[in-house]
C-alpha cells in the first residue's frame, strides 16, 4: 500500500462513524430484461466465433465477455471467462449488463462486489448496493481506488463488524501493513487480538508479548490461531503448531478464509500422521466442522472447501482406525466424509469405509446399514465392494429409459443454443466439439434431459456423450446406470478378462472418443503416446502408423491392450499394479510398492490403492476397475457368480 493511499483513507476515516449492521444482498429471482433481449444475440454460428475469440485472451472488455456469457450460459470454459470478465470490470459499466451478469452467481472478487454496488446504486436499489459494498469491503483484494471510493460513499454506514471483517481478511491474505491501518476502527473486543496478529506477521520485537496478552482467545479466534501457527512454523516449531491446532476449540470468530485455514489443518494433520503422532492428527481433523458456521451444509460450499473437508475427514478416519485403534471414531469420521461432497463417488466411498469401521468396532447392524446404502451405486468401486459385503452381484446396467421424455421436452432440448452449437462445431473441429460434449453433459439436470442428450450423441456420432452424461450425473449426485454409458468396442481382445479390462481402460482414458488427443499428446481410444505405440508395434512385428491411432479404433485398441498385457506380465497378473503402471509408469509403481508394501502379499490392496500419492492415479485405478467390473457383468461369456471386484483386486476375501 502506498503512503498516498494511507493518507487518502485517513482523511476519509476521520469523517466516518460506525453505523448500520450488514443487510444480506438479495439476488433477483429472475434475470433482468437484458437477457431476454440478448437471447437472440447473433446466431449460434456468430456465437461460436465469439467463443473462439474470447477464450483466447483475458484482454477483452467486460461487456464483450458479459454479452456472450449472458446469452450462452453453460458453454465450455464458462468459469474461466467469468473470471476474466469480473477482473475486466471498470467503474461506469452498464448497470443492466452488470446486474444480469451477477443475477445467478455472486461476485468472487472485491472488484466484482464494487461494480455490483455501483450498478445497484445506479438502479435505485440502495439497500442492496450497501450490502454489495460491504462485500467489497470484506474482500482482501479490493483495490486502493475502490477502497477509497467505497469509504467515501458508504463509510458512515460501515460498522465495527465491517471493519473487523476487512482487517481479518487482510490478515488471512498476509497483508499486515494494510491491516494495521484499520486497527483503530476495529471493535474493542477484537482489537488486541488483531494487533497481536499484525505483530506476529510483521515480526515486531514485542510480538511474543502481544500474543501472550491475548493467548486466552486463541481457541475462540480462528485468525489468531492461524497466525500463531504461521509464526511457529516459520520458526521451525512445527510440533508446537500441530499441538496448537489439536487443542479443543470452539470458534466465536471463524476464519475469514476457510480454505486457507483448512490448508493449514491439512498441512499440520498430515505432518503429524507422517510422524506417527496419530492423536494430534485425529484431533486436528475431527474439529474441522468448527471452521464453518453452524448449520452450514458442506456439500453446498465451493469445490475447494469440499475437497479440503473430505481430505481432513479421511485423514481423521484413517488416524483413528489405523493409528489409534478406535474404529468407532473412524466410523464417525468416514460418515462425515460421505456427506462432505456432491458426487456419488465421495458418498459411496465414505459409506463403505464407515461400514468397514463399524464391523471392526463390532457394530454389525450399523455396518450392514452403511453397506446397504453404498450398494445403491453398483457402477462405483466402493458400491461394488459393498455389494460383495452383502453377498450380491453387480446388476447389469439397464436400457435407456426413453419413456421419460415427452414431445415438449424434446422440442425444448433441440432448440437449446448449447445443443445447436455442439452439432455445428462438430462440422468444423472434433477437438472443439469434445469441449461442447462435456459442457452439454454438465448442463443436464434431469433424467429426461440425459436421455435426450444420449440420443443426440448417437445421432451425431459421439458415443462419448453417453459416457459423459452418466459421469456428470454421478458428479451431481444422481444415478444414471444405463447400458448406453458403456459402449462396446469392435475389436478382437482375446479372453474375457482382457475384454473387460480393455473396455474399462478405454472408458476412463477417452470415454470412447476415437479421435481424442490429450494435452500430453496421448492419442485415440486407449490414449497411447506415439512413442509407446511405435515401440509396441515393433514388439508385435506390425507396421506403425501414427495416423491410425485416431482413425482406426481396432488398431489403437490392439496396440493398447497388448501394451497393457505387458504391464500385467511385469506385475505377475496384478490388475491394480498394472492399471497404475498404465497411468503413471511402472517405475513409479515400483517405488510405491517399496514404500507402502506389496499388495500381492500381506499388504491390504485397498489401503495400498488409497496410499497412492498421485491423486490422478489413485482415482484412475478405481475408475478402471469399476468400469471393468460392469463390462464383466455385461459380457455374456462371464458367469454371473464370478463377477466381483475382488477378482480384479486379487483379494481372496470378497468385500
Amino acid at each position: 500500500m502506498s503512503s498516498m493511499r494511507g493518507v487518502a483513507l485517513t482523511l476519509l476515516l476521520v469523517t466516518s462513524t460506525a453505523a448500520s449492521t450488514q443487510t444480506p444482498y438479495a439476488y433477483p429471482a429472475q434475470r433482468p430484461a437484458y437477457v431476454a433481449s440478448s437471447a437472440g444475440y447473433a446466431s449460434v454460428g456468430y456465437a461460436l466465433n465469439d467463443w473462439r475469440r474470447l477464450r483466447q485472451s483475458s484482454g477483452y472488455a467486460f461487456a464483450d465477455y458479459a454479452r456472450f456469457l449472458n446469452a450462452n450460459p453453460g458453454w465450455p470454459e464458462e468459469s474461466k471467462l467469468r473470471g476474466w470478465a469480473e477482473k475486466a470490470m471498470r467503474p461506469g459499466e452498464n448497470p443492466g449488463v452488470v446486474l444480469s451478469f451477477f443475477s445467478s452467481k455472486q461476485p468472487t472478487t472485491g472488484n466484482g462486489f464494487a461494480r455490483l454496488a455501483d450498478a445497484l446504486s445506479g438502479s435505485g436499489r440502495a439497500a442492496e448496493a450497501l450490502a454489495a459494498a460491504k462485500g467489497a469491503w470484506a474482500s482482501a483484494d479490493l483495490s486502493a481506488t475502490d477502497e477509497q471510493a467505497i469509504f467515501a460513499r458508504y463509510g458512515s454506514s460501515l460498522s465495527w463488524q465491517d471493519h473487523d471483517l476487512r482487517t481479518d481478511a487482510l490478515l488471512f491474505a498476509k497483508d499486515p501493513t494494510d491491516a494495521e491501518r484499520f486497527l483503530p476502527m476495529t471493535s474493542a473486543a477484537r482489537r488486541a487480538a488483531f494487533t497481536a496478529r499484525v505483530a506476529l506477521q510483521s515480526r515486531w520485537p514485542d510480538a511474543e508479548a502481544r500474543y501472550q496478552a491475548v493467548i486466552g482467545q486463541v481457541t475462540t479466534d480462528a485468525g489468531l490461531m492461524m497466525d500463531r501457527a504461521r509464526y511457529l512454523r516459520d520458526a521451525n516449531w512445527d510440533v508446537a503448531a500441530r499441538q496448537l491446532f489439536a487443542r479443543d476449540h470452539n470458534f466465536t470468530y471463524r476464519p475469514a478464509d476457510s480454505e486457507r485455514f483448512m490448508d493449514m489443518q491439512i498441512l499440520l494433520a498430515d505432518g503429524a500422521a507422517q510422524d506417527g503422532s496419530w492423536s494430534l492428527a485425529y484431533n486436528i481433523a475431527r474439529q474441522t466442522d468448527d471452521v464453518l458456521a453452524p448449520g452450514v451444509n458442506v456439500s453446498d460450499q465451493s469445490i475447494g472447501i469440499r475437497d479440503k473437508y473430505t481430505s481432513l475427514m479421511w485423514l481423521g478416519g484413517t488416524a483413528a482406525w489405523s493409528g489409534l485403534n478406535r474404529p468407532g471414531d473412524a466410523m464417525y469420521m468416514f460418515d462425515r466424509y460421505s456427506r462432505g461432497g456432491r458426487s456419488l463417488q465421495v458418498l459411496s466411498k465414505g459409506l463403505y469405509w464407515a461400514g468397514k469401521a463399524a464391523l471392526s468396532a463390532r457394530r454389525v447392524p450399523e455396518g450392514m446399514a452403511y453397506f446397504q446404502r453404498a450398494a445403491a451405486y453398483p457402477e462405483l468401486f466402493y458400491g461394488q465392494l459393498a455389494l460383495e459385503q452383502l453377498g450380491r452381484s453387480v446388476p447389469v446396467p439397464g436400457p435407456l429409459p426413453t419413456f421419460a421424455v415427452n414431445p415438449t421436452q424434446r422440442t425444448e432440448f433441440s432448440t437449446r443454443r448449447l445443443v445447436q452449437a455442439t452439432q455445428m462445431v462438430g462440422q468444423q473441429s472434433r477437438e472443439e466439439q469434445t469441449l461442447f460434449v462435456r459442457a452439454l453433459a454438465e448442463s443436464l439436470n434431469s433424467d429426461s434431459e440425459r436421455v435426450l442428450a444420449t440420443q443426440f450423441g448417437q445421432q451425431i456420432g459421439r458415443e462419448d456423450l453417453g459416457v459423459w452424461v452418466a459421469r456428470m450425473a454421478r458428479v451431481k449426485g444422481s444415478a444414471f446406470y444405463v447400458d448406453t454409458a458403456y459402449p462396446r468396442l469392435q475389436a478382437q481382445l482375446g479372453n474375457a478378462r482382457m475384454w473387460s479390462l480393455a473396455h474399462g481402460i478405454t472408458r476412463q482414458e477417452s470415454s470412447f472418443d476415437r479421435a481424442a488427443v490429450s494435452h500430453a499428446g496421448a492419442r485415440g481410444l486407449m490414449q497411447l503416446m506415439p512413442g509407446t505405440a511405435r515401440e509396441q508395434a515393433g514388439k508385435m512385428g506390425i507396421g506403425y502408423d501414427g495416423y491410425r491411432l485416431t482413425t482406426d479404433p481396432a488398431y489403437n485398441v490392439m496396440l493398447g491392450s497388448a501394451y497393457f498385457q505387458r504391464m500385467l506380465n511385469i506385475w505377475n497378473g496384478s490388475v491394480p499394479l498394472a492399471v497404475a503402471s498404465y497411468n503413471a509408469g511402472s517405475g513409479n509403481v515400483g517405488k510405491w510398492v517399496n514404500r507402502y508394501g506389496d499388495p500381492r502379499g500381506s499388504k491390504d490392496v485397498l489401503q495400498w490403492i488409497e496410499q497412492i500419492p498421485f491423486s490422478e492415479t489413485k482415482a484412475y485405478v478405481q475408475r478402471v476397475i469399476e468400469n471393468s467390473v460392469v463390462y464383466d457383468r455385461m459380457n455374456p461369456s462371464t458367469p454371473t457368480q464370478t463377477v466381483h471386484v475382488s477378482n480384479f483386486l486379487g483379494k481372496s476375501r470378497p468385500g
